[in-house]
């Protein structure tokens, strides 16, 4: 295990603090947004209903990213604007909880870039070195030893990688999900590994009081060892998510949610392939449609280069 520290932190937090209530509802089901990473299979919250019926949440997530990073042996650039869309439908049976996730997702030159800068410049974040490179281009390449492991100049789109979960919410109210990644999705469309990914996670969440609850989730995914990283990824990535829900003036949620993974390509020395943090915040509108619940996030890398520059998000929920 590259980075234990991770681990016993969220466990520990997750099994001792974080135990009553139900199979998670609270937070985001967010990921890894790298272009070069999105194809491995990393878990995630997992929403469900609190009784027996079926949910839909629809994602809708736009990250830009702009990275250029040379150190010792390797070199990387990220430049470039990341679609995506994720269709989850989830069921409850008593204890029981099942899962399907099926994403589409497209890469594009920097269509919002200097929207980008001018959110950077607003809030006084970090921009990375965006400003010395030109606008609205597809660039991503990863070099290491001489030799170009990864790359593409060029837009792409298609269907990503399906995902199904499995759940059994325990006696204790920490819920106990096993999953595998699909390969259907395409390497020459940088949409997928085309390998098998197996993870296994638990999550679990408690109320503070009757306006705010704490939730997480901790777990570890194994990726297939194929498709455009083949012989880079690591064995094994701990994954983790720590929340909070806040709920005011009876139709508002406001959220802040921290998202962390270990290591993800082997031996590599940059800080876009180690571990990384991010930071969301969102705020869900539960009665602005009628039988939807809606809700708006982003996302920023609060250890910089570590994930996408920023992400902007929307869900939209229905429960049978």
């Amino acid at each position: 295990m590259k980075r234990p520290s991770l681990a016993v932190l969220l466990g520990g937090l997750l099994l001792n603090g974080i135990a009553p209530g139900s199979a998670n509802a609270s937070g985001y089901a967010t990921r890894e947004l790298n272009p070069i990473l999105q194809p491995v299979f990393l878990p995630s919250l997992v929403h469900v209903n609190a009784s027996d019926g079926w949910r839909i949440d629809h994602y809708f997530f736009l990250t830009n990213t702009f990275q250029k990073v040379d150190r010792g042996n390797e070199s990387l650039i990220i430049d470039a604007e990341n679609y995506r869309y994720e269709f989850h439908l989830s069921h409850r049976r008593g204890k029981w909880l099942t899962h399907l996730n099926v994403p589409m997702m497209a890469t594009r030159g920097g269509e919002f870039d200097r929207t980008i800068d001018e959110w950077h410049d607003l809030f006084g974040l970090p921009d990375g070195k965006r400003d010395k490179y030109p606008r609205d281009q597809i660039n991503i390449e990863y070099e290491r030893d001489g030799v170009v492991e990864y790359s593409q100049t060029s837009s792409s789109s298609g269907l990503g990688d399906i995902a199904l979960a499995l759940g059994y919410e325990s006696a204790g109210g920490i819920t106990y999900f096993a999953g595998i990644e699909l390969p259907t999705g395409s390497a020459d469309d940088y949409t997928g590994n085309e390998a098998i990914d197996v993870a296994f996670w638990l999550t679990g969440e408690i109320g503070i009081n009757d306006r705010s609850n704490a939730y997480g989730m901790f777990g570890v995914s194994f990726p297939g060892d194929d498709g455009n990283l083949e012989g880079l990824v690591v064995d094994h990535i701990w994954v983790g998510q720590l929340g909070l829900d806040y709920r005011f003036k009876d139709d508002y949620i406001a959220t802040v949610q921290l998202d962390m993974h270990s290591r993800t390509i082997d031996d590599s020395d940059l800080r876009a392939f180690n571990e990384s943090y991010q930071i969301l915040l969102g705020l869900g509108f539960l009665r602005l449609l009628e039988n939807h619940r809606l809700d708006l996030f982003f996302t920023e890398d609060i250890l910089v280069r570590s994930a996408p520059d920023i992400t902007f998000g929307l869900r939209l929920t229905r429960e049978f």
